[in-house]
């Protein structure tokens, strides 16, 4: 699906797209962090002071297709760029079977989250693009992974180190996996606290447990470089665009014309909120958020928009997911108890960011998307799994199982690609 979709999408459809690949291209032309990046300043990102890793990696990419290929088109490196982002979200779906080997035996259930995960719209979509989202993907699903093989006492040493190691590497892509590191870190405690797990000397003197000490220093050093030095002189974990443009600048860059043009005069209060009629944080959870959040998983949200007709449907098998949970679910286990956790916490985490959003912009469901739910979205297909293995009515699970298929088949990239061919390049 996702190489058809790289070879033949238009640009400029997957989310900021244009400006992941220009900066890539600029990248490329150095192996530091480039200065001066005209879209970057038109952005108000300064590229010194924030997450880079992404960027660089995609820049080395580009040298090694140049290197091949010196006389390739801007086309021609953009789709090669697409197919290179491919590779993560490959490593994505990978570490999602790996997650499930580690919860189910029976092998045909460990293949039900690969299913899922390819034949989510949004994730096979973004896939095929140019964006520091998909890195960021892949180090969430391989974290959660290496954590929850501690947890399963796989190990401890060298899963904890890979644990780390995968957190760190997300942080130097993207900021958004700082709430996965808080919660992942939070368990990892409780579980040493509760068995208190004996880490032999011998290990100390390891080669590949040397190895994974100095990458994670490396990767370590680069955060405190980023976020250490950000909270220091700006007393935030990013800096604000005042922080290091100038005022024209600042007024002039893209996310400030977006909130001149679609910001409310003042941001409201929730009590302010509710007197106009906007709904309170839990309504908004049930009556917006976990609607427009599935419409934009299983449909997309750009640069241009689609939803599936069934969209309502996976309100419905979300709800019934819920039911058979309370249902059948007794004493579940630690692992499952964390990795519950993960997906909670994480959801907060973007609710608080989304409502107080929606307190600024008027309840314009502005940045609103689907997308950043998966770093953890591995964590909902395996729960998803772990349910249905629990319940023992043979003729609801069985009801259950082909119903989610049939669902995810129709709304999924088959049904996109058939439909939406105006989409698709004519290049």
């Amino acid at each position: 699906y996702s190489i058809f979709v790289a070879i033949n999408l238009r640009p400029g459809i997957i989310p900021d797209e244009p400006y992941r690949f220009e900066v890539s291209q600029y990248f490329s032309e150095t192996l530091q962090i480039p200065e001066d990046v005209p879209i970057a300043i038109e952005y108000g990102d300064d590229l010194q002071r924030n997450p880079f890793l992404g960027y660089w990696i995609f820049g080395r990419a580009l040298n090694i297709h140049n290197l091949v290929s010196p006389s390739a088109n801007e086309r021609q490196q953009l789709i090669f760029l697409r197919v290179f982002n491919l590779l993560f979200s490959v490593g994505s779906v990978i570490y999602t079977y790996l997650l499930a080997k580690e919860f189910f035996q029976n092998k045909w259930l460990q293949l039900l989250p690969v299913f899922l995960i390819t034949n989510t719209l949004m994730f096979v979509f973004l896939s095929s693009g140019v964006s520091y989202d998909n890195p960021t993907n892949f180090a969430g699903a391989a974290s959660i992974y290496y954590l929850v093989r501690v947890v399963n006492k796989k190990a401890f040493m060298k899963n904890s180190l890979k644990w780390l190691i995968a957190i760190s590497f997300g942080s130097l892509i993207k900021r958004t996996i700082l709430p996965l590191a808080l919660i992942s870190g939070i368990i990892w405690i409780i579980f040493v606290i509760r068995n208190k797990p004996i880490i032999p000397k011998k290990h100390f003197k390891n080669l590949n447990i040397i190895f994974l000490m100095v990458i994670l220093a490396i990767f370590i050093g680069f955060n405190i470089y980023i976020y250490g030095f950000n909270l220091i002189k700006f007393q935030s974990l990013l800096p604000k665009c005042l922080d290091t443009f100038s005022k024209e600048v600042c007024e002039n860059s893209v996310f400030n014309i977006r909130y001149q043009k679609l910001a409310l005069a003042n941001k409201l209060t929730v009590v302010q909120a509710f007197k106009q009629g906007y709904p309170d944080p839990i309504r908004y959870v049930f009556d917006v958020w976990i609607r427009e959040i599935l419409k934009r998983i299983f449909g997309i949200m750009g640069h241009l928009n689609y939803y599936p007709i069934v969209i309502s449907y996976f309100h419905i098998a979300l709800y019934w997911m819920i039911i058979l949970a309370a249902r059948y679910i007794r004493k579940p286990s630690f692992k499952i108890c964390g990795l519950f956790s993960i997906f909670i916490f994480y959801a907060i985490v973007l609710i608080y960011t989304n409502y107080n959003s929606e307190l600024i912009y008027g309840f314009k469901q502005v940045a609103l998307q689907g997308r950043y739910i998966f770093p953890v979205i591995s964590t909902v297909y395996i729960i998803y799994a772990y349910i249905l293995n629990n319940v023992s009515n043979k003729i609801i699970k069985y009801a259950t199982l082909t119903a989610t298929i049939l669902l995810f088949l129709y709304a999924g990239p088959i049904r996109f690609i058939w439909y939406c061919n105006s989409v698709f390049a004519d290049w």
